[in-house]
């Protein structure tokens, strides 16, 4: 038994451990940091993600106004933290590249300003600490989150009640109803981003239904494999 939880404890610490900062190409930066008296102060906030999305990222202010669904899942995201260093006549922040966990995955160094107004000072050392991001060597590796991100929403979707749950369906918002002709079964086929993929739950299996090769299918893990059953649906 002590063996299995040290083996068990050691694939906990790889998985944890193996996530890079090239794992991830979207990006929430707080519209306040902890050392700022109101929302992107100085502009250095703005200039936190003008600078990532100069890098590739997806980036956005906890203020924006974010995509429809763009917050459902935490952790196919990374998490900017702005710090600030206190000294007496020198302005040094730097920022903090955390993933959904609070994992540190990149720290640039700390940028300096000697500069006596504030706008100013911050804005150089933003600009000085953000430059040492090239140490980070970043270069998005393509990994998606999609089996993570389907499983999030269909907990969610376990939780809605009932009485929720009508009104979404008045609205037409959430869901369609719809009977697969060749089990006769009904399925609850949830919305997702895409137009031509949906998540549900169908014969006590959780899944998704996607439109390929001009047909309607119904694909769910069963053990280390992807099982992909056709179905007669029509919208």
């Amino acid at each position: 038994m002590k063996k299995t939880a040290v083996i068990v404890v050691l694939l906990i610490s790889m998985i944890s451990f193996g996530q890079s900062l090239n794992d991830y190409n979207m990006a929430i930066i707080p519209a306040k940091f902890s050392f700022q008296k109101s929302d992107n102060e100085y502009r250095v906030n703005a200039t936190v993600k003008a600078f990532l999305k100069e890098k590739g990222f997806v980036a956005y202010l906890s203020t924006d106004n974010l995509p429809e669904g763009f917050l459902d899942y935490k952790c196919n995201k990374i998490y900017v933290d702005g710090v600030e260093e206190n000294t007496m006549f020198v302005t040094k922040i730097k920022f903090v590249f955390k993933d959904c966990y609070g994992t540190v995955l990149f720290s640039t160094d700390l940028g300096e300003s000697r500069e006596k107004e504030y706008a100013v000072s911050y804005n150089l050392a933003a600009i000085q600490a953000l430059k040492t991001f090239e140490k980070a060597k970043y270069k998005y590796s393509g990994k998606t989150y999609f089996d993570e991100e389907a499983q999030e929403k269909l907990k969610k979707i376990d939780k809605v009640e009932v009485a929720e749950v009508k009104v979404l369906t008045q609205k037409n918002e959430l869901f369609y109803k719809i009977t697969d002709k060749l089990s006769s079964t009904e399925l609850t086929l949830y919305r997702t981003s895409k137009p031509d993929l949906f998540l549900t739950t169908f014969k006590g299996r959780n899944g998704i239904v996607l439109y390929k090769e001009s047909t309607w299918f119904f694909e769910f893990v069963d053990g280390e494999k992807v099982v992909s059953e056709k179905l007669d649906i029509k919208f």
